[in-house]
């Protein structure tokens, strides 16, 4: 169950969230870097209130987001990627797989979301994926190699979460 300062905690947060997801739908540039950003929102969540919480801050945002962005693209990508890693990636790292099956979970989780936004952009958004000169292998390693760099800055952000500003 949550507690008023977890929901105070939470709506602040997703407010926050809300506002940097809003900047990334109307930059024209950096909109990877604030959907970067927007996804640390859901790594808090999860270690001050646990996975229930970081579950129904997740349901909150993805709402809110279809409802206040305007480049619904935008919360196409959060909600089936950026906005849940954070919740999958606490999940996989607390059963102390080994490095290796955590990292192909990681990436499995990965690249069935890049499929899902590949179906939603190319089948209901009727979007030209890969507008890339690029060989379709190319875009696919180089994706697997900036997402290995996103986990890692993401633990890094983790553990600077828990060093200085975690509530004790």
């Amino acid at each position: 169950m949550l507690n008023a300062k977890s929901l105070s905690l939470g709506g602040v947060i997703a407010a926050l969230n809300i506002v940097i997801l809003f900047i990334a739908s109307i930059m024209p540039t950096s909109r990877l870097f604030f959907l970067v950003v927007s996804s640390f929102a859901i790594s808090i969540m999860v270690i001050e209130t646990g996975s229930m919480g970081g579950f129904v801050f997740y349901l909150a945002t993805s709402i809110l987001s279809l409802i206040l962005i305007p480049n619904k693209l935008i919360s196409v990508y959060y909600i089936c990627f950026f906005g849940f890693y954070g919740i999958i990636k606490s999940y996989i790292e607390k059963k102390r797989f080994r490095m290796y099956m955590e990292l192909a979970l990681k990436l499995i989780v990965f690249n069935i979301s890049l499929f899902v936004v590949y179906i939603i952009f190319s089948r209901i958004f009727m979007m030209r994926v890969f507008a890339t000169g690029l060989p379709f292998i190319s875009i696919f390693i180089l994706s697997q190699i900036s997402f290995l760099v996103y986990d890692y800055v993401y633990t890094v952000f983790i553990s600077f979460y828990y060093k200085n500003a975690k509530r004790h």
